[in-house]
C-alpha cells in the first residue's frame, strides 16, 4: 500500500505507509502481516512483556503504552497519530474469549474508521483466537461491512484455530 511515484530526477519513491498495531498482534501474527515493506509502525498497549518485546522485535516502531480500550487513551492515540500523517493500515488481535478485549477491537475500528477513509486502499487486518465473542465482532463486522465498502477499506478477519507458543 505504498505510494509509489518518481522524484524529480525519475527515480522511484515510495512514501511508507502508516499502520497502527495492538501489543497482542505481536504473537499472534507474521512480521510480514505486522509490517509489510516501506511502513512506519505503532504499537499500543499495556502489557510490560509485549512492549519490551516490540521494542526489540521492531526498533523502528514507536510506542504508545496505553490501553486502547479507554476513551482517554484513544483520543491520544488519535491526535498522535494525525501529527503523523495518515493511517493506511490497523493490525489488531485479541482473544475470543476475553469479551471486553473484543469489545476494546471494536472500539479502536470505530474510532480510526474515518482516519482510514482518507487513505486510499486502507486496510484493517484482525486476528482473534476463538471464543464465545468471535460472534459478536462478526456481526459488528457484517453491520459495518456497507461503510467499508463505500470507503474502500479492505477488511480481513482470521479466527486462529491453533497458536504455537
Amino acid at each position: 500500500m505504498a505510494d509509489r511515484g518518481k522524484t524529480p530526477t525519475g527515480t522511484p519513491t515510495v512514501t511508507p505507509t502508516l499502520t497502527l498495531a495492538n501489543d497482542a498482534a505481536l504473537s499472534l501474527l507474521s512480521r510480514q502481516d505486522l509490517v509489510p515493506d516501506a511502513t512506519r509502525l505503532v504499537v499500543v498497549g499495556t502489557s510490560p512483556l509485549r512492549m519490551a518485546l516490540a521494542e526489540v522485535a521492531f526498533p523502528e516502531a514507536e510506542l504508545v503504552c496505553a490501553d486502547p480500550g479507554q476513551s482517554a487513551a484513544l483520543a491520544m492515540l488519535e491526535d498522535k497519530l494525525r501529527a503523523m500523517g495518515r493511517l493506511d493500515r490497523l493490525v489488531l488481535a485479541g482473544d475470543g474469549a476475553d469479551s471486553a478485549a473484543i469489545f476494546a477491537l471494536m472500539r479502536v475500528i470505530v474510532a480510526f474508521v474515518p482516519a482510514l477513509r482518507s487513505a486510499p486502499g486502507g486496510s484493517i487486518h484482525l486476528a482473534v483466537r476463538p471464543g464465545a465473542s468471535v460472534g459478536a465482532l462478526r456481526q459488528f463486522l457484517r453491520r459495518m461491512q456497507p461503510t467499508m465498502d463505500r470507503q474502500n477499506i479492505d477488511v480481513r478477519l482470521v479466527v486462529l484455530t491453533a497458536v504455537a507458543n
